[in-house]
């Protein structure tokens, strides 16, 4: 286990005393960063401004929890192996008694179900989990972990809440929207810039398309490449510029280069200068799949940049059609295409859509906004189920 920037235990609050400050303790297990680690950090950090103490669990030598020591948070590296395992649990424990923790905020169900158990120690403590995406079944497993051992699931988007609300036995109240929200200081520059692009040597004249996404099935990149010459018989100009990495990456070069696509799609890997790369680039695409609020769409808004994303999950709630975007069917990949052209041909259009999807953000999906509302949720549940926990103890 490594500790590193913990800081003094706060004393306990008085039993009847509305709760001003809270020990957050957040759980993580996954492999690689995502948007949910993003999430995360950016959340967890915010906490610690507003002053509440946050603690993180996560696997050991994340880069996230690099970056969360560096903003104040006390990180526990463990490897939170098995679904029910009693290594796991006693660990957690112990940390919820060493941090005083008053609500535990997880990513996957799996680590819900370790904190709940381990919250048997410490039936005060809230577990809340945030879900991305609708993994929900109807087995037994299921049904326990959330009517048993989760008080509240935070969703991203109404689609989300809607998929997971279709399961009955869920208690009624349960599920809360928080639409994403991020940092937009970093996007303040709307300005075009060629830096990325001529260090990853893409001609100058082409309309750069860029796509920032994980190299992994869901988001499609494959069906891209497949109707790349379409694209490029309606845009000459036009160049694909995907960002990011994946296990899918030795395979999408194989088949550009199978394709004859090498001098028109570039395949620039994990890059952290996001806000630079997204100055880069004409027009942002999103073919996943599913989504459940795309954070990388929100970034594409904040740099002021059109989008054109399939129709799924919460895409829907962030992109207005024909305003700051474009939504296609997933089975109709050509109206993809043509979306793209049409703005690849349209400087004009191009500006007046991302201009509007950067208004926005700034209305609709700040992390200031975001951050408050989840705030809200903890304090809240966290004082209903002290109260509800007073109710049940003898007097």
């Amino acid at each position: 286990m490594v500790e590193s920037g913990l800081v003094p235990p706060n004393a306990s609050w008085p039993e009847g005393v509305p709760v001003k400050g809270l020990s957050i303790l957040f759980i993580n297990s996954a492999k690689r960063a995502s948007g949910g680690e993003y999430w995360m950090t950016q959340v967890g950090a915010e906490f610690v401004r507003r002053g509440h103490r946050v603690t993180l669990v996560c696997r050991p030598s994340r880069p996230w929890a690099t970056q969360a020591r560096e903003l104040g948070v006390a990180v526990y590296e463990h490897g939170l192996h098995g679904d029910i395992n009693m290594n796991a649990i006693v660990r957690l424990a112990l940390i919820m008694a060493r941090q005083r923790v008053d609500v535990v905020c997880t990513v996957f169900e799996r680590e819900a179900r370790l904190a709940g158990l381990a919250n048997r120690f410490f039936p005060s403590v809230s577990i809340v989990q945030r879900k991305v995406v609708p993994l929900m079944k109807n087995r037994l497993q299921y049904r326990a972990s959330y009517r048993y051992l989760v008080d509240k699931i935070l969703a991203p988007s109404h689609s989300i809440e809607t998929q997971i609300t279709r399961y009955r036995w869920l208690p009624p109240g349960m599920v809360e929207v928080v639409p994403n929200g991020i940092d937009l200081s970093p996007f303040q520059s709307f300005n075009p810039s060629r830096h990325v692009a001529n260090r990853l040597r893409i001609p100058r004249g082409r309309v750069i398309v860029g796509c920032v996404a994980d190299l992994v099935p869901s988001k499609c990149h494959e069906m891209l490449l497949n109707v790349m010459p379409q694209l490029l018989l309606l845009s000459p100009q036009a160049h694909v510029l995907l960002v990011g990495d994946g296990p899918m990456r030795a395979s999408l070069e194989r088949k550009r280069d199978q394709m004859g696509l090498g001098d028109r799609v570039t395949l620039a890997g994990f890059r952290r200068d996001i806000p630079e790369v997204l100055r880069n680039i004409d027009v942002f695409l999103l073919p996943s799949r599913s989504e459940g609020a795309s954070l990388a769409v929100l970034e594409a808004m904040a740099a002021a940049r059109p989008v054109v994303v399939s129709d799924v999950g919460g895409n829907s709630e962030l992109v207005i059609h024909g305003v700051n975007g474009f939504l296609f069917p997933l089975d109709d990949p050509l109206m993809m295409v043509q979306h793209v052209a049409l703005l690849a041909a349209n400087p004009r259009l191009r500006k007046k859509m991302g201009m509007e999807g950067r208004q926005w953000a700034e209305r609709e999906f700040t992390l200031d906004k975001m951050v408050s509302r989840v705030e809200d949720i903890l304090l809240t549940t966290v004082e209903n189920k002290r109260r509800h926990r007073r109710l049940r103890l003898p007097h």
